[in-house]
């Protein structure tokens, strides 16, 4: 099971609807942030979300909208006697960005960053794509890993109860028994870990379709309608985004990144739609759990 919190849906500039990127996504007991806008550290308040609680951040790019969240979240956990490393992953010039905005300030953090590239651990990994942005650009890709157990109710009926042959079938081994060959894949019941996609931003590009193919949610670059300036702007339309969908086999599709010029946010969902039906459109707060 994985957690998504929508923390900040908008674009640019925050409205009274819609603050900048930012999203958690939760794994038992490990929360990633994935972007970092202005007033995240609230938005999580108001989720009841510790800031502390955050393990690994990522940022898919420098522009304000999705970092300038990230210095005064950092400044709170030190303020809350932070003990533990904190994981980001980020652009190149990231960290020079953060230890500058530290000496001018004259904040030092008192708990180790450690800046990484991906991210793996017994449940989870978190790994990177390219994605076709004005400036360099990743999308992160959040994959659970696939859980095996054994098939108990075939075992039963088969008379096989020795620990030893049902170990060795978890590990993956062939069997001898009585002379015939158990093999582990008659035996194992395989559960597809989730997998969640984040585009940052992007326009329509190859390397995000061939990076997000059946993920069961993507949260995609949506700043725009139907309008020609999105690709010049290193954006996407909604139409954009229910394409990518589409083509890469996605199972649900959330629009993000809306933009502030937009008081009615309805046809994002009917452009989209009429592409790819399983499309939603978060809010501010909105959460939503995949298993």
């Amino acid at each position: 099971m994985i957690e998504v919190f929508f923390l900040g849906t908008g674009g640019g500039a925050p409205s009274k609807k819609r603050r900048l990127p930012a999203f958690l996504i939760r794994k038992q007991g490990l929360s990633v942030l994935l972007d970092c806008g202005e007033g995240t550290q609230y938005t999580l308040m108001q989720y009841r979300l510790g800031i502390n609680s955050l393990k690994i951040i990522g940022i898919s790019h420098m522009h304000g909208d999705h970092v300038f969240g990230l210095l005064g979240l950092i400044a709170s956990m030190g303020l809350l006697d932070r003990k533990e490393t904190l994981y980001i992953i980020g652009p190149k010039n990231l960290k020079d960005f953060l230890f500058t905005s530290f000496e001018y300030s004259k904040f030092y953090p008192q708990f180790k960053i450690e800046f990484i590239n991906s991210y793996e651990d017994d449940e989870i990994k978190i790994s990177t794509f390219k994605t076709c942005h004005t400036v360099e650009s990743q999308g992160f890709i959040i994959s659970e890993k696939d859980r095996v157990k054994i098939d108990d109710k075939k075992l039963k009926e088969e008379g096989i109860k020795d620990w030893r042959i049902v170990r060795k079938l978890k590990e993956g081994k062939s069997v001898e028994v009585d002379g015939r060959i158990l093999h582990p894949e008659d035996y194992l019941i395989v559960k597809k870990g989730i997998k969640v996609a984040y585009t940052g931003d992007t326009s329509p590009c190859q390397s995000v379709i061939d990076s997000v193919k059946g993920v069961d949610l993507l949260i995609h670059d949506s700043t725009f309608l139907k309008e020609p300036s999105a690709y010049t702007y290193g954006h996407s339309n909604a139409s954009d985004a229910a394409k990518v969908a589409l083509e890469a086999s996605v199972k649900l599709l959330a629009l993000t990144h809306i933009s502030s010029r937009y008081e009615d946010v309805s046809m994002f969902l009917k452009e989209a739609r009429k592409i790819y039906n399983n499309t939603i459109l978060p809010e501010d707060l909105s959460y939503i759990v995949l298993k």
